[in-house]
Order: C-alpha cells, then sequence, then structure tokens
C-alpha cells in the first residue's frame, strides 16, 4: 500500500499546478495522504482527515507520528508550507466513496495556502446532522482549496470565516482528472456561509445528490454571503464553473446584511437540475437583503447568464438600505434554453423599502428574460422607490409584467399612446421612454428609447415589429412604470 501513497504522492505535486497559492501563483509544497475513515487524533499506524488538518497547521508535527503514520507523508508539513490532503484510493475508491464520520467540527484550516482534495477519490464527510455547533469545514485563514468532496449532515458544511480571502470552493471540472466539483447538500442549517473577501464559490452541487437531479435539501440556504463579506463571486462564466444551487429549503443563495457588497453571482443553475431542464425548487431563488448593496446577479456574457427559475420565488430584494443591486442577463422562469417554462410564482419581487436597484439595461446582453412566472417584476411599497426595469424580455406571464403595487416606484403613470403612424403618445414630462413589441400586453421585444418632451409628448420614429406595442416610463429618479395598455396593430 506504500508504493500507492508514493505514486499518490506524485501525482499530488502534478495536481498541486492547479491549486491557487497565496498570490495566485502555483506553489508545490508536502502531501498529506489520509488512509483511514476513522475521525481521532492518535498513534495508530493510519492517518486521519482530523490528523491530517492538524499537520498541514503545524498543531501536530510528523515528529509526533507512529512509523505507520508517518509514510503517508511527503514533504515537510505545517504552517509556513503550502499542503495539500489527499485521499488513500484504497480506503477512498471513487466508484464506492466511503464516510468520514466526525465526532465535532474539523480542525479550522487556519494558516493559509493549503487544500484539501478529494478529486481523485470517494470521499464523504458527514457531520452525524447535529444542529448545534457542528461546522464541518472551518476556513479562517486565506489562499485555501477544499475540492473534490460529498459534505453531509454538518450544521453548515463549509464556513469561511471573517478576513479570509481568496479560498476556493469547488473548482473548474477541467482542473481534475476525475471530479474537482463539491456536493454540499444535506446540512441542517447553510451549505456554504461566506464572511470574507473575494472567495470563489465555482462547480458545486449545493442541496442536491451527485448527479445533480435528486433534492437533499439543505435546511437553510445553500450558499449565504454575511454582512460585511465583499468581492465574493459564486459561479463563473463557463459550463465547468456553473454551480448548481438548488433543492434547499429556504433560498438557494442570500447576500444579507451591512457590507455586503461587490459580491457576483453568475452562470449559475438556481431552482433548476444540471441539466436546466428540470425543476428543482428552492423556497427562494436569490435573496439580497438587508442593507446589501451593489451586488451583481448575471453578466453581460452568455455563461454569466443564471438561470433562476421554478422557485417559490425568483429574485427577492428587500428592505430599506439595500441599493444599487444589478440583476442582468438571466433567465427568470424558463428553462436554460429559455423555450419551455419552469415558473417561479414571481420573477423578481423587490419591496420593503429598497431603492435605486436596476433590473436589466440597454447595452448588448444586460436584457433579462423575464417569463412563464406568476408576475415578472414586483414593486411593492410606498419607500420602494428608484427601481429601473429596462431593456428586459419579459413575456408570458400569468399576471402583470411589471406591477407597481401599493405605491411602488412612485406608481408612476405608464405612457399613453395618441398615434400609431408615427408612434406618438404622452408619458411624464422629461422621462425615458422605452418601445416594446409583444403579442400580448407585456414587452418581449426590447425596439428602442425616446424621451418625452417638457409637455409630457413623445415621438418614436423606429418601426415596432408588433403585433402589439407597449411602452414603460422612467424618470429622472429611475422609477419605472408598468406597461402602457398595448397599442395593436402594428405587425410589419
Amino acid at each position: 500500500m506504500k508504493s500507492v501513497l508514493r505514486v499518490l504522492a506524485l501525482v499530488g505535486l502534478v495536481l498541486l499546478s492547479s491549486v491557487p497559492g497565496c498570490g495566485g501563483g502555483a506553489k508545490a509544497g508536502p502531501i498529506i495522504v489520509v488512509d483511514s475513515t476513522a475521525d481521532v487524533e492518535g498513534r495508530d499506524q493510519v492517518l486521519t482527515l482530523r490528523e491530517a488538518i492538524l499537520l498541514a497547521t503545524g498543531e501536530l508535527t510528523p515528529a509526533d507520528l507512529d512509523a505507520g503514520e508517518a509514510d503517508n507523508v511527503t514533504g515537510i508539513p505545517g504552517a509556513l508550507s503550502a499542503d495539500t490532503i489527499m485521499f488513500d484510493t484504497s480506503a477512498f475508491p471513487f466508484s464506492e466513496p466511503a464516510t468520514i464520520s466526525l465526532s465535532s467540527s474539523l480542525p479550522s484550516l487556519s494558516t493559509g495556502s493549503d487544500s484539501v482534495d478529494g478529486s481523485e477519490s470517494g470521499v464523504i464527510v458527514d457531520g452525524g446532522g447535529r444542529t448545534q455547533g457542528s461546522d464541518c469545514f472551518l476556513l479562517d485563514s486565506s489562499d485555501n482549496t477544499v475540492r473534490g468532496l460529498q459534505i453531509q449532515n454538518c450544521r453548515t458544511g463549509v464556513v469561511i470565516g471573517a478576513g479570509a480571502q481568496r479560498n476556493v470552493i469547488g473548482g473548474p471540472a477541467e482542473e481534475s482528472g476525475r471530479k474537482a466539483r463539491n456536493v454540499i447538500s444535506g446540512n441542517t442549517h447553510v451549505g456554504i456561509t461566506v464572511e470574507g473577501d473575494s472567495n470563489v464559490i465555482v462547480g458545486n452541487y449545493i442541496g442536491t445528490d451527485a448527479s445533480g437531479s435528486v433534492s437533499v435539501p439543505n435546511g437553510m440556504e445553500g450558499v449565504w454571503i454575511a454582512p460585511g463579506a465583499e468581492n465574493n463571486v459564486v459561479g463563473g462564466s463557463t459550463l465547468s464553473e456553473r454551480n448548481v444551487i438548488s433543492g434547499n429549503r429556504l433560498f438557494g443563495v442570500s447576500i444579507s446584511g451591512s457590507g455586503a457588497t461587490g459580491n457576483v453571482v453568475k452562470g449559475n443553475y438556481i431552482g433548476v437540475d444540471a441539466t436546466g431542464g428540470t425543476r428543482l425548487a428552492n423556497r427562494y431563488g436569490l435573496v439580497i437583503a438587508d442593507g446589501a448593496q451593489n451586488n451583481t446577479v448575471g453578466g453581460t456574457a452568455p455563461g454569466e447568464r443564471n438561470v433562476i427559475s421554478g422557485n417559490g420565488g425568483g429574485v427577492l430584494i428587500r428592505r430599506s438600505e439595500t441599493s444599487g443591486n444589478v440583476v442582468i442577463g438571466n433567465y427568470i422562469g424558463t428553462d436554460a434554453a429559455g423555450s419551455q417554462p419552469l415558473a417561479n410564482a414571481y420573477g423578481i419581487w423587490i419591496m420593503d423599502g429598497a431603492q435605486s436597484n436596476v433590473i436589466g439595461g440597454l447595452r448588448p446582453g444586460e436584457g433579462n428574460l423575464i417569463a412563464e412566472n406568476g408576475t415578472g417584476v414586483v414593486v411593492e411599497g410606498p419607500e420602494t422607490t428608484g427601481n429601473t426595469v429596462r431593456g428586459n424580455s419579459i413575456r408570458s406571464n400569468t399576471a402583470l409584467g411589471i406591477d407597481n403595487d401599493k405605491g411602488g416606484n412612485a406608481e408612476l403613470e405608464p405612457p399613453a399612446f395618441t398615434g400609431a403612424s408615427p408612434l406618438a403618445g404622452s408619458a411624464c414630462p422629461n422621462c425615458t421612454v422605452d418601445i416594446y413589441s409583444d403579442s400580448q400586453d407585456e414587452g418581449e421585444l426590447y425596439e428602442g428609447s425616446t424621451v418625452a418632451d417638457e409637455e409630457g409628448n413623445f415621438t418614436f420614429d423606429g418601426s415596432p415589429s408588433g403585433p402589439n406595442v407597449t411602452a414603460t416610463a422612467t424618470d429622472s429618479h429611475g422609477n419605472t412604470s408598468e406597461f402602457s395598455q398595448p397599442l395593436p396593430g402594428l405587425a410589419r
């Protein structure tokens, strides 16, 4: 078996070329091979995951080990080195994953630049279903990687602590000959909690089984970006970076609290399975709340599109001081092809005093597809103002495409058409008027914009494709109206 371990060690050195180190460079270092499913710290000829982490952080030294344990260590691990923890495939076969049943939380990865890598083996880390105090993986330092594991029955599967930066949870599939994704599901509270800055969550299944097709819910959020957490990235721009965050009992992704800013959620499937075609609902797909500001959901490149569909609610933005958040380029209410309905009860709901958030945009790729939901976009409440909804494809929702309710967006009056050739009408003075075509009374195709004069009159020089034409108005404070009554009969 020891010859097998030596081969694994050499494989590990090769794999380290893709493990981020401090400053983002490749960093070779000691290899620690776990060859036991036990969860003890003691001299017993085998090395456990708990002991491996203690070696990586310097709380245990190679000199403390017995001969059988020492044979599992290549190099000199410790607080000052970039250590990689791997798993003996004879104890953890890839095709039949073996379970490490924890008696308590694992020791924290506290010294930085270390990796726990199960991508060449089959490893299940099981927290035993405790509801209090057993967060399985704790990352209290920077530049660590956790990948290729199934993490289940913990209180929280992975916690990235305050001050911890540039950690990677998961990894693109091409980084490994087997799998870089983690399956982080069935935990009693949260799948992944992020309290630090500039961390990356990429390529994981969170709330599903290992196939990405069956719900194994985390009890609360799949991913929680906590107050004060900045510039973290959930997902990526390529297929292999996509997280599937589905089947969770509360939120798929939550960004909440003062100081939660600059975070990006892109390229994920939220509420659908790994194929993008079947509902696997979270209660709410994505929530931005409690003063979180200037976060981005989606992106302008096709690979940055989130599919947020099949949930109880799609995107929820709520509470005062929750502002400056941008939702662009997503499919909300359809499958990953944008062609089949996978409805949320509502597409986007902005409420409780959230202000100055942006849904869509006029530059290429910024518009969201918001279709097949109950209501497309709801803006609710007298303090919920300045929320801009422009350039989206909003169609085939069973209720209103845009619903400004109970004073939302100042219940800005929508435009009214007065003529069809040229297309003309009235709106709030000096407001921007966006023109859409739709088969019914929403806004499937953005056609262009014009500006009303000081008396509120506008003329649009374009030739909308019809068959119906609608319009919205946006004032200088960023409030966008509901869609106008449709003007029929304009098909070219």
